[in-house]
């Protein structure tokens, strides 16, 4: 463990170079055997190493410390949360959070008293001589990026470091903060700026010549000389000057375009050819003058399922056949990339919550019920209500109707075709149906037809956060055998809701939609804009998901089959 400020910064500045400066202030501030700030704000663009080196600072220094990533967070109470949870877990005391609040903090006033709780009660475990110079650093990233994070949150965060001795609050921020921010003048800050041009070649340069996948190592070896480490430096700078510093690439984007690159640059050289006199970067990067501009300009794009390289390469080669293109690309599209099992479970509920009705929860989710035989009845019973009373609107739409005599009970035979049409339309063909018919009756046309009825069941609707982690528990194929001694899964659900919102899969409620349900038009105001989320995705999709963990989607929804 290093011991000095000036210590840390010379052994961590050979590891990530071009930062002596900041490495330098960092290990002075939360040094544990030096007084620091109540309060750190660190502030750069994205991509400048910011949260690397504040975690590798502390990581060297005997301090303890929690970093929480605020991205991760999608409301503040979930914020305050995961300050408490990563408080007790960096002391030691995650097993004991039913003494702190039992995992419950809605209010920063609240966190403040628990924060102060866990301090004092682990500092009476330890002796008074291990009591002086004792820090605790909690690191706040990306904090400008919270979700409903007002400027009063942000102010009373980090007035927690001057309520609590002991407490450093270390704020990281991807903007530039304006003055008084803090509502308070004299906070420390420290500024990444963003790499230069020298610097970037520099960092990918000092890592060495990336290795040739095909090459044994005895190849590579004789590869690594010092006329290549010169082709490799201009490659570098050629890589920067043509592709990442026009487009504003970061750091990480610049090392793994060279690295892809690279083996292609170095393909007539490894390959055997034989230019006469010897190969040189001149040379080189005439035979590969169309890589920057084809293969180069692609490395930029980014996908989140990856496209077959024989593809690209054809699509590249023959830009005129697109129709045969289009069919080669069409087979060989790869299936869609599947999901561990916790996210999984997250997403099926958060499908479920978007499809199933609220007034129908007691029905369908009820804890004292839904594992018995009566509440399998009563969904069987509502579905098969849904159905006969979507074939019979349909019917009366085509004009089929009859109206029966009085006494008599009319049978209607339930189909396969029946069920196709009652719940194959989705909430784009509902929508574009109803246009169609207020259009035509604007037009003079009368009498049109419209959707009515469990048709706009399959429509997706706002659910709020508290009811998917109602709707996950009722739904969890495997839920714990003793509920009341398990700690709680909110902060965990948190968080793959937030992964799942990155990736497109759930999206927040706008904060207002209008529909067309039997003719008039009802507006739908969604009124807590930040608390509200919508899935993103199709059911058959998710549909297949459930299955690989044991959760039929069907058995869930209003409208699913028997």
């Amino acid at each position: 463990m290093v011991s000095q400020p000036h210590q840390l910064s010379q052994s961590l500045s050979q590891q990530w170079p071009c930062r002596e400066t900041q490495i330098r202030q960092l290990a002075a501030l939360l040094h544990p055997r030096i007084p620091s700030p109540p309060t750190i704000v660190l502030y750069g663009i994205s991509a400048t190493c910011k949260s690397t080196l504040v975690s590798e600072v502390l990581d060297s220094l005997p301090t303890r410390h929690a970093i929480i990533r605020c991205v991760e967070c999608i409301t503040s109470r979930h914020l305050l949360q995961k300050i408490l949870i990563e408080t007790l877990s960096a002391f030691g005391m995650a097993e004991e959070w039913e003494k702190f609040g039992k995992g419950r903090c809605e209010h920063v006033s609240t966190l403040l008293i628990l924060l102060g709780d866990i301090i004092s009660a682990a500092k009476s475990r330890k002796n008074v001589d291990d009591l002086n110079g004792d820090k605790f650093v909690l690191v706040l990233d990306g904090i400008d990026r919270q979700r409903e994070a007002s400027q009063m949150l942000l102010a009373a965060l980090a007035r927690l470091g001057e309520m609590i001795p002991s407490l450093i609050v270390v704020l990281i921020m991807n903007t530039t903060p304006r003055p008084l921010f803090l509502q308070s003048s004299g906070v420390a800050h420290i500024n990444f700026p963003p790499y230069t041009r020298k610097e970037a070649i520099t960092i990918v340069t000092a890592a060495g010549l990336p290795r040739l996948d095909g090459l044994s190592d005895e190849d590579n070896d004789k590869l690594s000389t010092t006329s290549m480490l010169g082709i490799y430096t201009q490659f570098v700078v050629t890589v920067y000057d043509s592709l990442v510093g026009p487009t504003a690439g970061t750091i990480p984007s610049f090392r793994s375009i060279c690295e892809r690159l690279w083996p292609r640059f170095l393909q007539p050289m490894t390959s055997g050819e034989d230019p006469g006199v010897g190969w040189d970067f001149t040379r080189l990067l005439l035979r590969n003058r169309a890589m920057f501009k084809m293969q180069g300009e692609s490395m930029l794009v980014h996908h989140i399922v990856s496209v077959p390289e024989e593809t690209s390469k054809e699509q590249q080669q023959h830009k005129t056949k697109k129709r045969k293109l289009n069919s080669i690309s069409t087979s060989t599209t790869p299936k869609l990339p599947s999901l561990p099992y916790f996210p999984t479970l997250v997403l099926t509920s958060a499908y479920v919550a978007s499809h199933t009705p609220q007034r129908l929860d007691t029905i369908f989710f009820s804890k004292f019920s839904s594992s018995s035989l009566s509440a399998r009845n009563k969904r069987s019973h509502h579905r098969r209500r849904l159905k006969l009373l979507s074939q019979t609107q349909a019917d009366d739409e085509n004009g089929h109707n009859s109206t029966p005599k009085k006494g008599k009970r009319v049978k209607t035979k339930i189909t396969k075709s029946m069920l196709n049409s009652a719940f194959a339309t989705t909430s784009a063909t509902t929508s574009a149906i109803t246009g169609d018919n207020a259009a035509s009756g604007g037009a003079g046309g009368g009498g049109a037809t419209q959707l009515t009825g469990s048709s706009t069941l399959l429509t997706a609707r706002p659910f709020t956060l508290e009811r998917l982690i109602a709707i996950y528990h009722a739904i969890d194929p495997n839920p714990p055998a003793n509920a009341l001694h398990t700690a709680p899964i909110a902060d965990a659900v948190y968080n793959e809701l937030a992964t799942l919102r990155r990736l497109r899969l759930v999206v927040p409620a706008s904060g207002g939609s209008t529909q067309t349900v039997g003719g008039g038009a009802t507006a739908v105001m969604t009124a807590d804009v930040g608390e509200k989320w919508c899935i993103n995705v199709s059911g058959d999709w998710v549909g297949e998901l459930a299955k690989g963990i044991g959760v039929e989607v069907g058995e869930w929804l209003a409208g699913g089959l028997d």
